[in-house]
């Protein structure tokens, strides 16, 4: 006899702005900002208490759960290299191409990275160019400034 899990999902508060979760149990599908991208913001946002204490807690840095990105083998390279780069260190797109062993496929790379379904917890905003700018992020320049100045990248902060 085997038992199923139901997969959760929710929206949630962060201090970077308002985020789907996609959560069964202590694995986690899916963390993404809403507004841009695939996911608009809701008419009526309304965050779920279960949901909530899973996002607070996953932010909390709290151990227990288990990332489960769904994408291409490709994608899931390019994440878990993202998952090494170590809190407050940036690396390259085209650093990141070379880390997989393709170090042809920078373009190929920033798509896979654009496409990380659990910001902040595979870190894609410590990613920017070559050349010191700060890149993309699918979330928005504003929560990827706002991520790397509190990792002390000060030199991303907005512009006053």
């Amino acid at each position: 006899m085997s038992s199923t899990t139901t997969r959760k999902s929710s929206y949630c508060h962060t201090k970077w702005g308002a985020a789907i979760l996609e959560w069964s149990d202590q694995t986690i599908f899916r963390l993404e900002f809403v507004g841009l991208g695939p996911y608009p913001y809701p008419a009526s946002f309304k965050s779920d208490p279960q949901g909530q204490k899973v996002c607070n807690a996953l932010l909390k840095g709290q151990p227990g759960y288990f990332l489960a990105p769904q994408g291409t083998a490709f994608q899931k390279a390019v994440w878990q290299a993202l998952l090494s780069i170590p809190h407050g260190e940036l690396r390259s797109y085209q650093e990141i191409a070379q880390a997989i062993g393709r170090p042809q496929s920078v373009r190929a790379v920033a798509n896979a990275i654009g496409a990380n379904p659990i910001c902040v917890l595979i870190p894609c905003h410590r990613v920017i160019r070559s050349d010191g700018s700060i890149g993309g992020y699918s979330s928005g320049l504003a929560i990827k400034r706002q991520l790397l100045v509190r990792e002390g990248h000060t030199q991303f902060a907005e512009p006053v």
